[in-house]
């Protein structure tokens, strides 16, 4: 009877040890991020940007996952111009994340990839002193009054992340993360030389990650 006891005890506990770290082999993160983007000599000076993002990953085991990772932060007015400026980015790579009994699950993560930003700013000619001009069929044209036109500039080159955060388990398939902190590198053609150059960046991100599919 003490053995059948000790056996079912031992039963009972490895089964709640295997429930506690069972890994879900899918995660889905939506959420805000902040970017620091930092000076590189460029035309552009150094800015914040908010916006966000979304993660999808999958966990080979519970330690290694593969995550693809998009969003978009955006300023519209940089340094206080009217210049704005909206950057992009699409990265890929693996997290190596600590599962364990508690809720609490740090992780640490590389991701490479590219990002894509676009800035536009708003020009206003002053009126030019000449006639009116008759345009086909029966438009008039007042070159007396302002000329606007907006100038738009992109830009395609590398990017990467490198840093981690903590997921906190409220159920099985329901995480928060109250704090992603990455070192941002963007490698961007400049828009005067077309030489590339580094930004040295910082991202913070937080939001919900959604857990499903057991290993």
């Amino acid at each position: 009877m003490r053995k059948s006891l000790i056996v079912v005890a031992a039963f009972m506990l490895s089964t709640f040890v295997a429930s506690a770290t069972e890994v879900e082999r899918y995660e889905t993160f939506l959420g805000y991020s902040f970017v620091r983007f930092n000076a590189n000599s460029d035309i552009l000076p150094s800015f914040n940007a908010n916006g966000g993002g979304g993660q999808f990953v999958y966990n080979f085991n519970k330690w290694i996952g593969g995550v693809v990772d998009l969003g978009a932060v955006t300023n519209g007015g940089v340094s206080h111009t009217n210049i704005d400026a909206t950057v992009f980015n699409f990265v890929a790579g693996p997290r190596f994340k600590f599962h364990h009994d508690s809720r609490f699950q740090p992780f640490v993560q590389c991701l490479l990839g590219g990002a894509y930003t676009t800035a536009s700013t708003q020009l206003t000619l002053p009126p030019f002193a000449v006639p009116p001009i008759a345009l086909p069929p029966n438009i008039i044209v007042d070159p007396n009054l302002p000329l606007s036109a907006r100038l738009v500039a992109s830009r395609t080159g590398f990017a990467l992340f490198a840093g981690g955060g903590l997921d906190i388990k409220l159920s099985k398939h329901i995480a928060i993360r109250p704090v992603g902190a990455d070192y941002y590198l963007t490698r961007m053609p400049s828009a005067v030389t077309g030489v590339d150059r580094n930004r040295n960046n910082f991202r913070y991100s937080a939001g919900v990650n959604f857990l499903f599919g057991e290993q």
